[in-house]
């Protein structure tokens, strides 16, 4: 019998980190722009050029999995093997009572391409490697903690919604907490939901939709209105969690 393959998720997870941070300083190596001016002048469009970083991102955690579960368990590991549907439904009842707030108080409709990103690319990024690689992979494979190690997450998480320079200021603040909570409710959810991230990239882009594309808020610390909305999604959303985690421990023992 073949010995049990080692896994290297440390290492995984410490290379998908150093890219998360290379992404977010990219902007001051000049190779890299220098890349960019090339690719301009050979007229990729901007919006492509844009992507640079969540390719990167998803290339990383890719590895990262890789170097965890093994090529043959990566996409099984990462949870994208998991019941699409059961996502699907999660995201679309937990996510009904935003989706009804911003219709009953958007004044208009936002489909550029940045809100097709917000929507579309910037959930599943962000739930590959925030929660499927700096969540999961530390807590089932290196037997780490959950509520420390999702702490850490949320805090990578949140901290790509602010400025890394001098622009931070007082108005970051709630947009930080925000997102810090989003991101700890987020891993819990993917905790309860046995590690589908289909449940959380669904949810996300449920959220995501709600909020920009009938652009109830300028920030992700939203109004007064918008929170309600995200309040009564996150009960909901909570409320059927504990009832999954309530059929499961009931179903195991």
């Amino acid at each position: 019998m073949p010995a049990p393959r080692r896994s290297h998720w440390p290492l995984g997870v410490a290379l998908a980190i150093a890219v998360f941070v290379f992404t977010r300083v990219r902007g001051e190596f000049a190779f890299y722009v220098a890349i960019h001016r090339w690719l301009k002048d050979l007229g990729l469009p901007d919006a492509a050029r844009a992507l640079d970083g969540q390719l990167l991102l998803v290339f990383a955690s890719l590895l990262a999995a890789r170097l965890a579960y093994g090529p043959e368990q990566t996409l099984r590991g990462l949870g994208l093997r998991a019941a699409f549907v059961t996502g699907l439904w999660f995201a679309l009842v937990a996510g009904a009572p935003m989706v009804l707030q911003a219709l009953l108080t958007s004044n208009g409709v936002r489909a550029d391409l940045g809100t097709l990103r917000s929507v579309l690319v910037a959930p599943f990024v962000e739930e590959l490697l925030f929660r499927a690689v700096l969540v999961a992979i530390p807590v089932r494979l290196g037997g780490l903690p959950f509520w420390p190690v999702a702490t850490f997450s949320a805090l990578v998480f949140a901290s790509t919604h602010v400025p890394w320079n001098a622009q931070f200021g007082g108005e970051h603040v709630g947009i930080l907490a925000a997102t810090l909570a989003g991101g700890l409710w987020y891993a819990w959810l993917l905790r309860v939901y046995e590690w589908n991230l289909w449940t959380t990239i669904l949810l996300h882009a449920v959220m995501n939709a709600a909020w920009t594309v009938f652009a109830v808020a300028d920030s992700a610390a939203g109004g007064v209105w918008p929170n309600v909305g995200r309040a009564l999604t996150i009960v909901v959303g909570t409320v059927l969690a504990v009832r999954r985690r309530r059929r499961t421990h009931a179903a195991r023992s």
